[in-house]
């Protein structure tokens, strides 16, 4: 009786739980298992009208060949995140974005919407890793995503590849969601992006795309990107190639290359609030290649007028493209932490704006020369 009696007692909870469950004793739908998961590597964000983006997606799909295919899904919708629930009904896996590396915006998207919302949308997923990195393409993303690239890997090695930082990419800040958070909240400069391109069957990083708070406003060339990087102080920067004043080449102008090896700066202004006055010292050691002159660059005194001209151009250039930008109302560089330093009272991005459009810029560059390569 104690025997038959336990078993009641036990089979009636049993039995209760059975029929809440809304479906007898079936198994539970089990997690995916990572064959079943879809793992977006790229996204592309495209403006469709004020009220719509369209997302692109790539997804690696892993193959016993060579090289990897991809698949590819798009969705319209009014945030990321949305597209990402209904791109869910369209894979034939389960959609994921833990493993994305790159987000792509079409220029028109960053003119028209700008940035903040969308990236603060990934920035709140926590299935969005830290070292996913922002770019721009002029264009639409959607196409760069769909690209045929012969002798490349597939789209999401490729990007994910190309937006790493390297010495020769250096003009451009490789930003990171984090990073760009940082650079939308700032209270001393604007935001910037590299810029690609699709060129000859290949995808180029062609500048930098220049932003006036979350709205691109224009693009640089990389040559202005390496001098926006030298300003704001960056150690390693890619060969720069001059062409200066030269009595000893054809043509009295010789043009020479300058293998940047060590970059060094300081941004210093004077508080004044009437007439602000910013100074930008700027260091930088390299070797000389490429001279197309006809100097004993191993003479002293040679290199010496060589290094002095070399110095009195960077001077130059530096001092140009900080007064388009002023001009422009762009400051990437940085320039109104200067201000900022020796303001007194609360600080606001107006009043850092209002400083650096009236701001007179002077530039001193220091260059040394520490080898000529194996130049006679």
């Amino acid at each position: 009786m104690k025997s038959a009696r336990w078993r009641r007692l036990m089979f009636g909870p049993l039995l209760a739980v059975c029929a809440l469950s809304g479906s007898g004793c079936a198994p539970e739908i089990e997690k995916p298992t990572l064959e079943d998961m879809a793992l977006i590597g790229v996204m592309g964000i495209d403006y469709v009208d004020k009220k719509h983006m369209k997302v692109s997606v790539s997804v690696p799909v892993p193959s016993e060949k060579e090289k990897e295919s991809t698949q590819l899904y798009a969705a319209v919708s009014k945030i990321p995140s949305e597209a990402t629930i209904m791109l869910s009904s369209k894979a034939d896996r389960t959609i994921s974005l833990s493993q994305l590396r790159v987000i792509l915006f079409g220029e028109k998207f960053v003119r028209e919407w700008g940035l903040r919302e969308t990236i603060l949308d990934f920035y709140r997923n926590p299935a969005v890793g830290e070292n996913v990195v922002v770019a721009v393409v002029g264009g639409k993303a959607e196409d760069v995503i769909k690209g045929k690239y012969e002798n490349k890997p597939e789209i999401n090695t490729y990007l994910n590849n190309l937006l790493r930082p390297r010495e020769e990419t250096a003009f451009t800040s490789f930003a990171t969601l984090h990073d760009l958070v940082f650079m939308l909240t700032n209270q001393v400069s604007d935001p910037e992006l590299p810029y690609l391109k699709k060129e000859d069957g290949e995808i180029v990083i062609s500048g930098v795309a220049a932003f006036r708070g979350e709205h691109m406003v224009g693009t640089l060339s990389q040559r202005e990107g390496r001098f926006i990087q030298m300003v704001k102080g960056r150690r390693h920067l890619p060969s720069i190639s001059f062409i200066i004043e030269d009595e000893y080449a054809a043509g009295k102008r010789s043009q020479l290359v300058f293998d940047i090896i060590r970059s060094h700066s300081k941004v210093r202004s004077n508080g004044a609030l009437n007439k602000p006055v910013v100074d930008v010292a700027v260091e930088v050691r390299g070797i000389l290649f490429g001279y197309t002159g006809a100097r004993n660059l191993e003479d002293p005194s040679e290199r010496s007028e060589i290094t002095r001209k070399l110095g009195a151009e960077i001077e130059k250039e530096i001092t140009l493209l900080l007064k388009k930008l002023q001009k422009k109302k762009w400051d990437p560089a940085s320039i109104e932490e200067s201000f900022r330093q020796k303001y007194r009272g609360e600080w606001g991005r107006s009043i850092g704006l209002e400083l650096y459009q009236k701001a007179e810029f002077r530039v001193k560059a220091k260059v040394e020369i520490i080898g000529t390569g194996t130049m006679n």
